[in-house]
């Protein structure tokens, strides 16, 4: 008790202590003389603080926590910057050829060639007064005569026959050039079937040279029909070819 006295004593706490002549009394040195019967038994024992003490030890670590659960997913974070464009790629295989497209529309007419060779024929030409001409290939000369016909307009062309016409010409064409010179070239073809003369008339088939435009009246057929013998151009061609 003394022991304890000290202590408070010089940690500047005062404590009072008396007894009381009535009996079950408690004194205390501030709420004064109370008894042990009344309701409130309740004492105080007032201490008075003094300054304060220096840090105590540390105390030892206690022992680690039970491991927390998992947390709450996060919200999504911002959109990172735009990386930079990459190499370009290796080229890809080529697809496969397209349709043929439609045709164009033709081109413009081209240079004329040059002239081909001679023929094999042969040919030559005679004025319509009648006469021989000199030929070359299977046949060497052959007479040449045309025939007319008078009608009301004055003569007419009425045939021209070719004479003299060798059996190695058979199976090939005898070919007439004669020119109205009011008109066109008319190229007469006939098959030499057999030697001898040869009539191209009327029943020839003769066309309009360089057009191949069928032609029916230049020789006479009846009327006045068939070209004027005045109009004809006195040069007549013929040709024997294959």
């Amino acid at each position: 008790m003394i022991l304890f006295l000290a202590i408070l004593i010089l940690s500047r706490v005062g404590v009072a202590f008396g007894a009381d002549t009535a009996p079950n009394g408690l004194q205390n040195f501030f709420l004064g003389t109370s008894n042990v019967n009344n309701a409130n038994i309740n004492q105080v024992l007032a201490l008075l603080v003094g300054p304060a003490g220096p840090p105590g030890a540390a105390g030892i670590a206690g022992r680690d926590g039970f491991s927390g659960l998992n947390g709450v997913v996060g919200m999504p974070g911002a959109p990172g910057p735009v990386g930079q464009i990459g190499a370009p790629g290796p080229a890809g295989v080529p697809g496969p050829a397209g349709a043929p497209g439609p045709a164009g529309a033709p081109g413009p007419a081209g240079a004329p060639g040059p002239a081909g060779p001679a023929g094999t024929g042969s040919g030559g030409t005679l004025g319509y007064t009648g006469g021989t001409v000199g030929l070359t290939g299977c046949a060497t000369n052959v007479t040449i005569d045309i025939t007319r016909k008078f009608t009301s307009s004055g003569f007419r062309l009425q045939a021209i026959v070719v004479g003299g016409i060798p059996a190695g010409c058979i199976g090939q064409d005898l070919l007439i050039y004669a020119t109205d010179k009011t008109a066109d070239t008319v190229k007469c073809t006939t098959a030499v079937t057999a030697a001898g003369s040869i009539t191209v008339s009327k029943d020839s088939t003769c066309v309009i040279d360089g057009t191949n435009t069928p032609v029916t009246n230049f020789f006479w057929l009846s009327g006045a029909t068939g070209t004027t013998i005045s109009n004809l151009d006195p040069a007549i061609g013929v040709e024997i070819a294959e």
